[in-house]
């Protein structure tokens, strides 16, 4: 069985996005022993500037809601296990990834990793920060059980134990809600990153450190100074003028427009543009206006009219750069959506839906921090009315504090998407996911996530993947609009060595530098 295990893990973490990467050589497994080496200190230099119209962390401590997933964005948090460029599983702060049973992993630590506050990294230390993981986000639970005993066999050993065979343990590690961090101190978390956070100051402006004992040498940077810029416009021009050294997730048509002293990156990335239903509440608790809805609207049209034709039309809950294979869910037709309604009793009256006196209507929350999306709900809010739906849209300053108690119809949204088949469901579709707005339950999908966690195997994995796509089809719990291109910008000849990552959860690294 252990022989087993070894050869199927070897398979998830060398062969998952092979058809991403058909020529890609197959990394040596993270149950592979990787030495450390050691690594002299980097002498850094300069501030990076980073211009966002997202949310920056609500904490410094990543106890608190997806305060984790910005402090790996930025340089600040490590976990055991990263996705490489390339989108392959590799260690980070472990060192190996091994099974000894079907429900027992072995993680072996990197020796030398020092914390924020100069003490070395032990094995105790790991496995009391997966404890407060657990006791304080619901969506690390989601991907490790909280029932997982975690014992300490020396400094730099641990050995998990999961209630139930669990064959994508390893990828799991490498969920940003596994930051290994100690307790904070003046509330912010003690973490292990090449930039140590310092300051923030709420919707403005988030403030790092050049780490100078990182076990890596450090980055190559003074500061990374992330500022919050609302307005897109706004943001550009701040580059241009040189306030602003770099824009992440940049909208295609405004990099359509830069001069020739910006440099643009942009790739194929693992995000995913799509809107989020709340179950809970009329009119979307009714699955025959869902499926209206969703075959109302022209994805490739939303493409042209707010990414400059550029982007994937999404059809399920995977975008396929993640290299899983995709079951067609979502598509267009119109004259379906108007027997849907129909079906549903809306009637077609003066050009409005109408049922028992009540029009067919909704508000559909979004955000200027992806501008592209408001663009998309003013597309669709004309997509609609052609069938007699009507549609408020209403762009607010910060959507997560807009639907988090669930208090909406339906929002706008955008999430970065692991190559992992576990993630999309996990963090969107499953109960206690961390972006499960909705309030979406199903019980076909709690069952074949289950299943999903416990195989190791990928041709099953792919295969538990497609089933959850079915329900995706037959049950709409969201509308899947687009996968657009992951572009950055940055002043030529001021950043030097960006190496740009699908994954935007990947921003800051070692190489990045300022001249």
């Amino acid at each position: 069985m252990l022989k087993k295990l070894t050869i199927n893990f070897s398979i998830v973490a060398g062969l998952l996005t092979a058809c991403a990467q058909p020529t890609s050589p197959t990394p040596p497994p993270a149950n592979q022993p990787q030495a450390a080496k050691p690594v002299a200190a980097t002498e850094p230099k300069g501030d990076l500037r980073i211009g966002t119209g997202l949310n920056l962390p609500a904490s410094m401590m990543v106890t608190v809601g997806q305060t984790g997933y910005n402090m790996v964005a930025y340089g600040a948090g490590e976990m055991l296990m990263r996705l490489s460029p390339q989108l392959k599983l590799e260690p980070w702060l472990a060192e190996t990834v091994t099974p000894t049973d079907a429900s027992t992993w072995q993680v072996k630590l990197r020796k030398g990793v020092l914390f924020h506050d100069g003490n070395e990294m032990k094995a105790q230390d790991v496995a009391d920060s997966f404890k407060r993981s657990w006791e304080n986000l619901a969506g690390a639970t989601t991907f490790i059980s909280k029932d997982t005993k975690v014992s300490v066999s020396d400094d730099y050993t641990l050995l998990f134990s999961t209630p139930k065979p669990q064959g994508n343990f390893p990828f799991a590690l490498a969920n940003w809600n596994f930051v290994v961090a100690k307790p904070a101190v003046n509330e912010i978390s003690i973490m292990t990153g090449m930039y140590r956070p310092v300051k923030l100051e709420k919707d403005q402006e988030f403030t790092l450190e050049h780490f100078a004992k990182h076990w890596q040498g450090g980055g190559m940077l003074k500061r990374v100074i992330v500022k919050k810029i609302p307005d897109a416009n706004a943001r550009v021009l701040a580059l241009q003028s040189g306030d602003l050294d770099m824009l992440t997730n940049v909208a295609p048509d405004i990099a359509a427009g830069l001069p020739a002293d910006i440099e643009q990156r942009s790739i194929g990335g693992t995000r995913m543009h799509y809107v989020i239903l709340n179950h809970t509440k009329a009119p979307f608790n009714d699955k025959k206006v869902r499926e209206a809805v969703s075959a109302v609207v022209d994805r490739a049209a939303l493409l042209k009219a707010t990414l400059n034709g550029q982007g994937v039309a999404a059809v399920n809950l995977y975008p396929p750069s993640t290299g899983i294979e995709q079951v067609p869910a979502q598509r267009t037709d119109v004259e379906a959506a108007k027997k849907l309604l129909d079906e549903a009793g809306w009637s077609l009256n003066n050009g409005a839906r109408e049922k028992e006196g009540k029009k067919l209507a909704f508000t559909i929350h979004s955000y200027p921090g992806r501008p592209e999306l408001t663009q998309m709900a003013v597309a669709m809010q004309s997509q609609l009315k052609s069938v007699g739906i009507e549609v408020k849209v209403d762009e607010v300053k910060d959507i997560t504090a807009q639907i988090k108690d669930g208090d909406f119809q339906a929002s706008m949204f955008s999430i970065g998407i692991q190559a992992d088949p576990q993630y999309a469901p996990g963090v969107t579709l499953v109960k206690g996911g961390s972006f499960n707005y909705g309030g979406y339950a199903n019980a076909n999908i709690e069952t074949l996530f289950e299943q999903l966690k416990g195989e190791g195997d990928l041709a099953k994995r792919q295969s538990i993947a497609k089933q959850i796509q079915e329900v995706v089809k037959s049950d709409t719990p969201n509308l899947y609009l687009a996968i657009p291109p992951l572009i950055t910008t940055y002043k030529k000849g001021k950043v030097t060595g960006y190496i740009q990552h699908p994954d935007d959860l990947y921003i800051i690294h070692k190489e990045l530098g300022v001249n």
